[in-house]
C-alpha cells in the first residue's frame, strides 16, 4: 500500500510537527528500507535516498548518493541539477572541521567530479578557488591517481581562464606523480592538456612529444 499527501501544505504542516530527532529517525528507517525493498535497482532510487540520508544520521551515505545523484544527472546533461547534488554533498563535506581519512578522499574525488560540472556552467574563476582551496588536503591523502587527477583539474581550471603559463607548472606536476608512479590514466589526462598547453606557449616540440 501507498499513502500520499493531496497537498503539500499539509505534508509541510504535518513533517514540521514531528521533533527533529525523530524525523532523523523516520528518514533513516526510509533510506534501509528502500536499500533492502530495491538493493538490485538501486541506481533508479539515487535522489530519494539522498533527500532521506540527508535528512537522516548516515551523513556519510547521503554523500555517496548526492554524489551518484550528480553523476546520474550529468549522464543526461541535467548540468543545473548535477550542479546542485554536488554543491549539496560539498556542503555536508566542508562543513566538517575533523574529517576521517574516508571523508577527505570524498571530499576531493567529489571536486574532481564537480568540475566537468562546472566546466559546462562556465564558472571558471568559482572552479579554480575552490580546487585552490584543497591543495593542501589532496597532498595528505594517500591517494596519488587521485591527486593526479585533481592536478590535472586544477591545471585545466587556469587553462580555461586563458591562465596558460600558470596552468603549465600544473600540468607537468599531474604528469610526474602519473609518471612515478605508474598511473597512466593520469598521464594520458595531462599529456592531452600539455599538447594544447605547449602550443599555446609556443613550444611545438613538446608538443608534439606529449602527442607521441
Amino acid at each position: 500500500l501507498e499513502f500520499f499527501f493531496k497537498h503539500a501544505m499539509i505534508q509541510e504542516v504535518v513533517y514540521n510537527g514531528i521533533l527533529k530527532t525523530e524525523r532523523k529517525e523516520i528518514h533513516e528507517r526510509i533510506g534501509i528500507a528502500i536499500e533492502k525493498l530495491y538493493k538490485r535497482r538501486l541506481p533508479e532510487f539515487y535522489e530519494t535516498l539522498s533527500f532521506h540520508y540527508k535528512g537522516g544520521i548516515s551523513q556519510e551515505k547521503a554523500v555517496d548518493y548526492l554524489m551518484k545523484s550528480g553523476e546520474k544527472s550529468m549522464q543526461r546533461f541535467a548540468v543545473e541539477e548535477a550542479h546542485q547534488y554536488y554543491n549539496e554533498a560539498y556542503g555536508l563535506l566542508s562543513e566538517k572541521r575533523e574529517k576521517s581519512k574516508r571523508e577527505k578522499e570524498n571530499l576531493i574525488r567529489l571536486l574532481i567530479d564537480w568540475t566537468i560540472v562546472n566546466y559546462y556552467r562556465g564558472d571558471f574563476n568559482n572552479l579554480t578557488n575552490l580546487l585552490n582551496r584543497f591543495v593542501t588536503l589532496a597532498e595528505s591523502i594517500n591517494d596519488k591517481e587521485t591527486l593526479g587527477k585533481f592536478y590535472v583539474w586544477l591545471g585545466f581550471s587556469y587553462y580555461l581562464r586563458g591562465k596558460i603559463s600558470d596552468s603549465y607548472p600544473i600540468f607537468n606536476r599531474a604528469l610526474e606523480i602519473g609518471t612515478n608512479y605508474d598511473l597512466p590514466e593520469v598521464v594520458a589526462y595531462a599529456c592531452t592538456w600539455l599538447v594544447f598547453n605547449c602550443g599555446d606557449l609556443g613550444l611545438m616540440e613538446e608538443s608534439l612529444l606529449y602527442g607521441e
